[in-house]
C-alpha cells in the first residue's frame, strides 16, 4: 500500500475503485450462495474500496480529512459474509492484482444477495490471528478485532507502519456495486519535526529562478516512528487495547544539538480514527531562511539537504546511514545547465521526465562497480546515436524519447543512458555493463521521489565532478585546468566524512564514439577516450 507523501495532509480524499476478478472455490460457502438467475439480485459483484482519510482531532468536517490511502498492487483485504447472524464466508483473502481484487485460486464467483451483509478489513491477517474475533450479531462487526489489534512496536519503515493501520468497512450495495468505504480504527500521532525551509534564487538561461529545499533533521535510526518526510513522522497507536503501546523516545539532531521527545499519550488527546499533530522540540517546522545550495552539501535519503560546512561529527553514524551522496553541481556553469532551453540544449529528456529536478546534481557515496567494460557485442563497435538516426521501428513511446534525445546535448548522461537502453533493446548480442552496474546500484540504494534516479554521468557531469566545469578545462594555468581537480578536491573529503568511498582511479562516462568511450583518470589527472572493451570504474549521479 502506498500513500501520497507530502509535508501537509492532502485536502481531498482518494479512492480506488476496482473490479473484482471472478475466478474459480476453496470455500464451500461461496458455492452455496444463490446462482445467477435464481434471484434477480444475485449476480456477480463490482467491488470498490476507498479510504477518505482521517479527521483531525476535534474536527468533523469531511473536507478537513487528510492522510488518505491509495491501495496498490499486492495489497490484501479480508472479507466476511454474514446471513442471519451466522458467518457464511470467513476471512476470505482478496488480493489486488492487475488492478483488480482477485479471489484465491480455485474460488467460485462471489454473488450479491440482499439477505446477507458484507464486511471487509485491511491489512489481511490469517485465521490463526482472526479466529473468534469478529462479532456477526453486533453493529460493530470488528469491535473485538480493534480491541486486540497489535500495532507494530517498530513502525520505522513504511511496511511496518502500514501493517499496523487497521481499517474496516461494511459493504454498501447499489446498482450491482458493493462499496467498502474503509475507516481507520487506530489513532494516528503526527510528530511535526523541526525543519527549516531554505529559499534562494539562481540565474539559469538568463532568468532569475526562485528555488527552495528542506534542511535535514538527523532522526536517530532506533526511533519507532515512520519518518514520512523531513518534517513529519507518523506513529499508529491503539488507544482501545488493554496492552498500551510503549514506544521508546523519539530522538533527533538538529543544528548540532541532540534532542529527545518522550511519549505521554495521556497528554496528546489521541482518538481512534483521527490524527493528532504534535510539534516536537522548538516548533521550527515550517521556518524559512535564506541559504543557497553549495557544492559539498550532503544529499540525504529523504531528499533533504545537510549543509556541507557544518560539523557532522556529533551524529556521524546517522550521517553514514542516511547520506546518499554529495552535491557537486549547482547553478549554471559557463553557460551550461541541464535545464536550459533555446540554443543551449541542456538535457531535454531529463526535463521532460523530471521537470522538478532543477536544483543540483549529486554524486553517489560509493562506486557502482570497480571494473566494467563499457559495452559488449555489436555495441562495442557501433555508435548508438548513428544507429538511432537510421532506425525506423521505434514504438510511439520510444520515438517520443528519441525526439527528446535528438534535441538534447548528448554530453549529458540522463539522455545518453536512455539511448543505451534503446540500443540494447534492439540488439540481443549487446550489453552495456556500465549501464547495468548503475541499475544494480540503484536497486541497492533507492533514490527518493523528486529526483531523477541514478544514471551514468555524461561527459558534462563527469568533467564537472572532477574539474569543476563541463568545458574549457584544457587551458593550462586556468583555475579549472584538469590537473587541479578543483571540484573533486572539495567533494572527496565530504564523501570521506560520511564514510563513503572517495573517487580514485579511472571512471567511465556515458559518451562514446564508435569503438571508444570517454573516461577520466584521477591519478595522475587526465582524460581521453578508451576502447569500450577496456575495464574501468563506474560511479552514479542524479539530478534533484
Amino acid at each position: 500500500m502506498k500513500q501520497r507523501h507530502s509535508i501537509f495532509p492532502p485536502a481531498a480524499s482518494l479512492a480506488c475503485a476496482l473490479i473484482l476478478m471472478l475466478a474459480a472455490c476453496t470455500s464451500d460457502a461461496l458455492d452455496e450462495l444463490p446462482p445467477a438467475g435464481t434471484d434477480p439480485d444475485a449476480r456477480p459483484l463490482t467491488i470498490t474500496v476507498s479510504d477518505g482519510g482521517m479527521y483531525a482531532t476535534g474536527q468533523t468536517r469531511a473536507q478537513e480529512r487528510g492522510y488518505s490511502t491509495v491501495f496498490t498492487e499486492g495489497d490484501r483485504i479480508g472479507l466476511y459474509v454474514v446471513k442471519d447472524g451466522t458467518l457464511e464466508v470467513e476471512n476470505l483473502c482478496l488480493t489486488l492484482q492487475g488492478g483488480k481484487w482477485t479471489l484465491p485460486a480455485g474460488t467460485s464467483q462471489l454473488l450479491y444477495s440482499p439477505g446477507r451483509s458484507y464486511h471487509a478489513y485491511y491489512p489481511y491477517r490469517d485465521n490463526s490471528y482472526m479466529s473468534g474475533k469478529v462479532s456477526p450479531g453486533d453493529e460493530d462487526f470488528f469491535k473485538v478485532v480493534v480491541y486486540y489489534w497489535l500495532v507494530e512496536t517498530n513502525q520505522s519503515t513504511y511496511a511496518q507502519y502500514t501493517a499496523s493501520d487497521l481499517m474496516t468497512a461494511r459493504g454498501v450495495y447499489s446498482n450491482h456495486t458493493l462499496s467498502f468505504a474503509m475507516e481507520h480504527r487506530m489513532s494516528l500521532l503526527i510528530l511535526q519535526v523541526p525543519a527549516t525551509k531554505y529559499n534562494y534564487t539562481e540565474k539559469i538561461d538568463g532568468r532569475e529562478i526562485s528555488k527552495s529545499y528542506y534542511r535535514y533533521t538527523a532522526v536517530i535510526s532506533k526511533n519507532s516512528c515512520w519518518q514520512e518526510n523531513p518534517c513529519t513522522a507518523r506513529l499508529l497507536v491503539n488507544t482501545k487495547s488493554p496492552v498500551p503501546s510503549r514506544p521508546g523516545p523519539y530522538e533527533y539532531y538538529y543544528k548540532g544539538n541532540r534532542e529527545t521527545f518522550y511519549f505521554d499519550y495521556s497528554q496528546l488527546n489521541l482518538q481512534p480514527g483521527k490524527y493528532t499533530v504534535h510539534k516536537v522540540g522548538d516548533n521550527e517546522a515550517g521556518k524559512e531562511e535564506f541559504r543557497s545550495l553549495a557544492a559539498g552539501d550532503y544529499y540525504m535519503q529523504d531528499g533533504s539537504i545537510l549543509p556541507g560546512n557544518e560539523d557532522v561529527r556529533p551524529f556521524h553514524d546517522e550521517l553514514q546511514k542516511s547520506c546518499l551522496g554529495v552535491v557537486f553541481w549547482v547553478g549554471e556553469i559557463e553557460g551550461i545547465h541541464w535545464t536550459q532551453t533555446g540554443r543551449l540544449k541542456g538535457d531535454r529528456l531529463l526535463m521532460r521526465d523530471h521537470p522538478e529536478c532543477v536544483h543540483g546534481m549529486v554524486v553517489a557515496m560509493n562506486d557502482a562497480s570497480q571494473k566494467e567494460k563499457w559495452a559488449t557485442g555489436q555495441g562495442e563497435a557501433e555508435y548508438a546515436y548513428d544507429w538511432a538516426l537510421s532506425f525506423n521501428d521505434f514504438t510511439p513511446g520510444e520515438q517520443a524519447d528519441w525526439e527528446e534525445i535528438r534535441k538534447s546535448d548528448t554530453d549529458f548522461g540522463y539522455c545518453k543512458s536512455r539511448l543505451m537502453a534503446l540500443y540494447g533493446s534492439r540488439h540481443n548480442d549487446t550489453t552495456f555493463p556500465v549501464y547495468n552496474a548503475i541499475a544494480t546500484y540503484a536497486g541497492e540504494h533507492p533514490a527518493p521521489a523528486g529526483s531523477s534516479g541514478w544514471f551514468l554521468p555524461g561527459k558534462n557531469e563527469l568533467a564537472t565532478l572532477c574539474f569543476g566545469v563541463p568545458k574549457n578545462y584544457t587551458e593550462e594555468g586556468s583555475t579549472y585546468y584538469y590537473e587541479n581537480l578543483q571540484m573533486l578536491n572539495k567533494i572527496n573529503p565530504q564523501i570521506a566524512m560520511a564514510s563513503g568511498n572517495e573517487l580514485i582511479g579511472e571512471y567511465w562516462s556515458s559518451n562514446e564514439s564508435g569503438t571508444v568511450a570517454w573516461r577520466v583518470n584521477l591519478a595522475p589527472p587526465g582524460y581521453n577516450t578508451k576502447p569500450k572493451a577496456d575495464t574501468y570504474k563506474v560511479r552514479a549521479v542524479l539530478a534533484f
